[in-house]
């Protein structure tokens, strides 16, 4: 199975009030858990996805949004036109908590399902299409959505999609928005 990891890093962090992604946990910043995890996970070649403003700040192979913050639709759509691989592994760039085994299990259930093309986690009821693993089969739905769209429910609406679910209180699935939300999850 041909796959790239690819990080989302290019939105604004507006509800936070600076640049989350930078942002140390555990010795690490946030930016650089979600890759750690995709290279435990055993993803060797790994991208960015950000705007010019971002972009030297990385070390990794980047790849510029030339629309910025048109958010992970379009970020997903720049990449894949671009990346070559037949699946592609997303996770956000804020999450604090994510860890190579759950990257496993989406990677082995998209072994398992070779004719789906986005194989999605769920927590708590809720789509996460973040950490999802998305096949290039995606691309030419994509090239249509970005026309109009923005939502990622458009994208794994109409595709063939597997749900994968995970445990209610998974915290692999727990991004960071606002400063608080530091407090919220170490209590």
């Amino acid at each position: 199975m041909n796959i790239v990891g690819l990080l989302l890093a290019g939105g604004k962090s507006s509800r936070y009030g600076k640049q989350k992604l930078f942002e140390a946990y555990e010795g690490r910043a946030l930016f650089q858990r979600s890759i750690k995890a995709m290279q435990n996970a055993g993803i060797s070649s790994i991208y960015i996805v950000t705007n010019r403003e971002l972009a030297p700040a990385f070390e990794h192979p980047v790849i510029i949004e030339e629309e910025p913050h048109g958010g992970p639709l379009h970020a997903l759509h720049t990449a894949m036109e671009m990346l070559p691989s037949d699946w592609v592994q997303v996770l956000a760039g804020d999450l604090p908590y994510v860890d190579a085994p759950t990257v496993e299990t989406i990677l082995q259930t998209a072994k398992a399902h070779p004719s789906a093309d986005i194989i999605l986690p769920t927590t708590n009821g809720r789509h996460q299409p973040l950490h999802a693993a998305y096949h290039t089969r995606c691309l030419p739905i994509l090239r249509e959505l970005v026309e109009n769209e923005s939502s990622m429910k458009a994208l794994y609406e109409a595709v063939k999609t597997r749900t994968l679910s995970f445990s209610n209180d998974h915290p692999a699935f727990i991004n960071i928005n606002r400063p608080e939300d530091w407090r919220e999850h170490h209590e």
